[in-house]
């Protein structure tokens, strides 16, 4: 995907300005594509479901002092839903979705001629 996105910046930068536009796209696409997994990865603890068992303790997990506090009293922590699977649904759901209604505006966007991603010479 990486490729793709530089060949498209490469393909629609103007020579006329440099590489300036170029590095702008590439900034836009990088803040663009990074963000939203550093926050799916943020998320997935939160979607999981943890509980103590075989200890006499019964918390939840959710932290490292109940995870130590369920081993110190001869348990261990089970995973009963893991929230990579809940965002891999949630993500597969929302890409079709984004697909559906925006696809017909990337085609427009790639449709485009050349000429249209260029910067004006003159503002007459």
């Amino acid at each position: 995907m990486f490729v793709a996105q530089m060949a498209f910046n490469a393909k629609i930068s103007d020579p006329a300005i440099g590489g300036t536009y170029m590095t702008l796209l590439n900034t836009m696409s990088n803040l663009g594509g990074n963000w939203p997994s550093t926050m799916v990865l943020w998320l997935v603890d939160g979607l999981t479901s943890k509980s103590c068992v075989g200890g006499i303790a019964s918390n939840s997990c959710s932290n490292t002092a109940s995870v130590r506090e369920c081993k110190e009293l001869g348990g261990h922590c089970a995973t009963y839903t893991d929230g990579y699977y809940i965002e891999s649904v949630f993500c597969f759901i929302v890409g079709f979705l984004w697909l559906y209604f925006c696809k017909k505006k990337v085609e427009r966007l790639q449709d485009k001629d050349l000429t249209d991603w260029k910067c004006p010479t003159s503002l007459s």
